[in-house]
């Protein structure tokens, strides 16, 4: 049999497969051959090219792509989704994939330290009730001054989570950024201030989102910082916010003033022993995500394909 009959061949038997829905044995009969053949000749269409599979649905995962960044940052796991446009979509996308990757961890998740943000808020609201029990939730940085109707979900979200967990949720009971160095210092100093921030740098699991240096940063609207203060971060080379902490391409805080009057755990819990799940989408989170991976930031990261793509290619 020549390579162009057996070709044919092969076409045919993919038709008869996929398009008409024969079993192997009604084609083996049609084309007048084993069913051992029929079955080599569609292992043969799928490996050169000639069938390709496609999962289309919210919650289909891109191996390839979780095994690319697996590879090109050494982390664990990566979990990638399918991309969608519509900016809600893919954060309830992402967030569903980050709930039923926490929620399917062994050992389950005894202490978790979380930021807050938007996508931490849809992953609160995506897990599912009594999940685990005695599940302890510690506030990593500190909290909103004021928030609208939408952030008001985000300061909401550690005592969801808690909720859900079975467990309790020990909040911050300080402001993210304060006015000046010596104050800071004080309230880090406070002992149920500093024993929320000792036990959330220190949990088995931590569950963040970073930030991008954006004028509608949660941040901003929120009251803590200036339009202003965000294009001298800029100016200063900061691409990334982790837990309040301005970095750099480097992971490198980028103003220390600034950095002095920070309520929050350190970087260097990013880059502990325990595990570290980033979870994130859309452009403007692909360099701080990159970040994140190139500094160790993260054991785990979900986010989708669009993103997985330009984190990859950036």
């Amino acid at each position: 049999m020549s390579d162009a009959e057996r070709e044919a061949l092969m076409l045919r038997a993919a038709e008869l497969y996929y398009y008409e829905r024969l079993t192997q044995a009604a084609i083996a009969d049609r084309l007048m051959c084993s069913r051992w053949t029929v079955g080599r000749l569609l292992e043969e269409a799928r490996d050169c090219g000639m069938i390709t599979i496609s999962i289309v649905h919210p919650h289909a995962r891109d191996r390839s792509l979780e095994n690319r960044l697996r590879d090109a940052f050494g982390i664990p796991d990566a979990i990638v989704v399918t991309c969608t446009e519509e900016a809600r979509t893919a954060r309830r996308v992402v967030a569903s994939a980050t709930s039923d990757y926490l929620t399917g961890l062994r050992p389950r998740p005894a202490t978790l330290g979380v930021s807050w943000g938007r996508t931490v808020a849809a992953v609160a609201q995506a897990m599912p009730d009594r999940w685990t029990s005695g599940l302890e939730v510690y506030q990593a940085f500190g909290g909103l001054i004021r928030s609208d109707d939408d952030d008001d979900v985000v300061g909401r979200s550690i005592s969801l989570i808690a909720r859900k967990g079975q467990g309790v949720g020990r909040l911050l009971p300080a402001p993210a950024f304060v006015r000046d160095v010596e104050l800071a210092q004080r309230l880090r100093q406070e002992p149920s201030i500093a024993r929320i921030l000792r036990d959330a740098a220190d949990a088995d699991t931590i569950l963040y989102s970073p930030g991008a240096i954006r004028d509608d940063s949660i941040l901003v609207r929120s009251g803590y910082l200036k339009k202003g203060v965000m294009e001298r971060l800029r100016a200063k080379g900061a691409v990334a916010d982790f837990f309040s902490h301005f970095v750099d391409s480097r992971g490198v805080p980028v103003i220390p003033e600034v950095e002095d009057r920070v309520i929050s755990i350190g970087l260097e819990a990013l880059a502990g022993p325990g595990r570290r799940i980033m979870a994130g989408y859309g452009l403007d989170k692909v360099l701080p995500m990159r970040v994140a991976l190139a500094a160790g930031f993260a054991t785990a990261v979900v986010t989708d394909s669009c993103t997985a793509s330009a984190i990859l290619a950036h």
